[in-house]
């Protein structure tokens, strides 16, 4: 068993502890590999009353079982109490830029890279409304986005490099 603890971004100050446990192996999988039953559970109360069941994951293929316990996660923090949640009152903003503002002179072969930030409490960064646009063109269907929802790296690689400078 191995523990783990879980914060809302709208009030970092209440830790709850979650548990994971890898409790046996069952029948093997369509491929010959054992199949692990693991469940996650935590003491906390359901926020309606009671307790918070547990949730059971059978997962052959450590390959998958990163995001199986991810989603597990969403689901008991979705039955936990939170309050007192604090408002999400800022607005995301931009930690870097590249180019900088106002730069004239950039080359044709450079990307254009921006870090976007939302501090805490917040419910942070939806990255499907990240919008680029460059020159009255949206170019966010070509953008690569990593990061958490705190913390994004957007980058844009043009497609085409036709001019020595973007005006």
């Amino acid at each position: 068993m191995a523990e783990y603890l879980l914060r809302s971004s709208l009030n970092p100050n209440k830790v709850v502890k979650c548990t994971i446990t890898f409790r046996s192996i069952t029948n093997k999988g369509e491929e010959g590999e054992p199949v692990w039953v693991v469940e996650i559970n935590t003491p906390e109360p359901h926020k309606d009353g009671g307790n918070i069941s547990p949730v059971f994951i059978h997962y052959s293929s450590a390959n998958d079982l990163d995001l199986a316990i991810k989603e597990a996660t969403k689901e008991i923090s979705a039955q936990i109490d939170w309050s007192p949640e604090n408002p999400d009152s800022r607005a995301p903003f931009v930690c870097y830029n590249y180019p900088e503002d106002g730069d004239m002179s950039v080359d044709i072969n450079s990307d254009v890279i921006v870090d976007i930030k939302d501090l805490l409490p917040s419910a942070g960064i939806d990255p499907s409304s990240i919008r680029v646009v460059i020159n009255d063109v949206d170019v966010t269907s070509d953008l690569e986005i990593d990061g958490d929802p705190y913390n994004y790296k957007i980058r844009w690689f043009p497609t085409e490099r036709v001019l020595d400078t973007y005006l």
